[in-house]
């Protein structure tokens, strides 16, 4: 049983109903026409100052306006890149992507949501604060109540293929007091409209000392065979140092969690990085600790086997058997990505430091390292914090985010050895970054067409 957050309880006061709008005036727009994309480029949308914007990856561009005037968070681009979700002011919108002409006349979706994911190109399924599950269909502009229920549905993942998986939780009170308990994992199946529980969440356990689960969906191969799981304990504090890994097979419905030793890894989308070729081996950038400063490394892990195999040179492993090791060695990385073929990987690193103030100063460099060969290669080699990268133009070029201020960075490509700004101002929330980490997925997403 875990006792809600103050800031939760007094969000659910404030909250008395969830209101869909419709609005009948914007069926004639090019979005209600769900185009196909004209966008022959990679892009990015981005939160700056009040604002919401788009921007070419592929060539030196201006930065088009997608939305204005309001707080914007969580951009989502649609599979197809037509679209973009995203709250404005806590409310639900989808806008047009136009990378030439720029501003669009968005849809307003819903009032207050807590969780969304594109179920398909056309197809945006939605979790409103007062409980269940809708969506949005952009051909019949209209939504519709998928489960009717007073349970949460939150942190939702999509295989892009009309699958969401979605933790859920019931709220109550007790004693004066309000309350979570998690349900479990599920997924839902927008062909058929059926909700399946597939893991099931676990109660703390006072005799034995067993924390439970709660089980967080980290993503989804690219085939949607695996739906890779961080398990999470019904300790948040806990929670906060690292949690085991474990994958769900689709196809023969069994949930495997894996060994803790073996696979032991911060619960951000950011820590996982999904082979687009070989969805059995994705990497994690594995280690304990919730200071990104010490204890963390990229491996493969063999879904079959739960084994994780380290790909960086040994005097580059910063991490021991001991999930919880704090000693400063080596390098830490965070951010890994796949390049396109799936033979590289890409990610940031800097030597661990016991010291978390000096080790935001120092060095972040982008680095890849060949899969087969373990070949290393250091890509920015400034004196920034570099992170966040991202092969665009099919492999031959690269993308990655700088951190430019306190609650700032800016959008910088790589291709050769050219080094070019395409975007600043980039505005994260002033709670984005946690013991080193940043929640980079609340103020940008790219989408690439490789």
């Amino acid at each position: 049983m875990i006792k809600k957050p103050k800031r939760l309880v007094n969000l659910i006061a404030l909250t008395t109903a969830v209101v869909v709008i419709v609005t009948g005036a914007f069926v004639g727009t090019a979005l209600g026409k769900t185009k196909e994309n004209k966008n022959s480029n990679d892009f990015a949308v981005m939160v700056k100052d009040k604002s919401l914007w788009a921007v070419n990856l592929s060539k030196s561009d201006k930065e088009v306006l997608v939305d204005k005037d309001g707080v914007f968070k969580n951009p989502t681009i649609s599979p197809d890149g037509v679209n973009v979700a995203y709250t404005k002011d806590e409310n639900l919108y989808i806008a047009e992507i136009d990378l030439i002409k720029g501003q669009k006349k968005p849809i307003k979706v819903a009032d207050k949501v807590v969780s969304y994911a594109w179920g398909k190109n056309t197809d945006l399924v939605y979790a409103a604060e007062k409980g269940g599950l809708s969506g949005f269909n952009l051909k019949t502009q209209k939504s519709s109540i998928y489960i009717k229920s007073e349970e949460y549905y939150e942190d939702m993942v999509s295989d892009k293929k009309g699958n969401i998986y979605a933790e859920v939780y019931r709220h109550y009170t007790k004693d004066d007091g309000q309350y979570i308990e998690p349900k479990g994992l599920i997924r839902y199946e927008l062909d058929l409209a059926k909700e399946s529980l597939i893991v099931k969440s676990k109660p703390w356990n006072d005799e034995t000392g067993d924390m439970g689960l709660a089980p967080r969906a980290a993503g989804v191969s690219k085939d949607g065979a695996y739906v890779y799981i961080w398990c999470r304990v019904r300790s948040g504090s806990t929670n906060a140092d690292g949690v085991p890994f474990g994958v769900y097979d689709v196809k023969n419905n069994k949930f495997t969690p894996f060994n803790s030793e073996q696979v032991y890894a911060l619960a951000y989308k950011d820590n996982l990085a999904i082979n687009p070729i070989d969805g059995k081996r994705p990497v994690v950038n594995n280690g304990g600790v919730r200071d990104m400063n010490v204890n963390k490394t990229i491996g493969t892990v063999d879904v079959t086997n739960g084994i994780f195999n380290p790909i960086l040179p040994e005097k580059m492993i910063s991490t021991t058997n001991d999930p919880y090791n704090i000693m400063a060695k080596g390098m830490v990385t965070m951010t890994p990505s796949f390049s396109p073929d799936g033979k590289k990987v890409i990610y940031s690193a800097s030597p661990a430091s016991s010291d978390a103030e000096q080790w935001l100063k120092a060095p972040h460099n982008i680095y890849t390292v060949d899969l087969k060969t373990k070949n290393v290669e250091k890509i920015t080699k400034g004196n920034n914090f570099d992170f966040a990268p991202n092969y665009i133009s099919k492999g031959s070029g690269i993308v990655f985010a700088r951190k430019t201020g306190e609650n700032m960075i800016s959008l910088f490509r790589l291709k050769g050895n050219k080094e070019e700004c395409i975007a600043k101002a980039i505005k994260l929330d002033e709670y984005s970054w946690y013991y080193g980490h940043c929640k980079l997925e609340e103020s940008l997403d790219i989408y690439t067409f490789n």
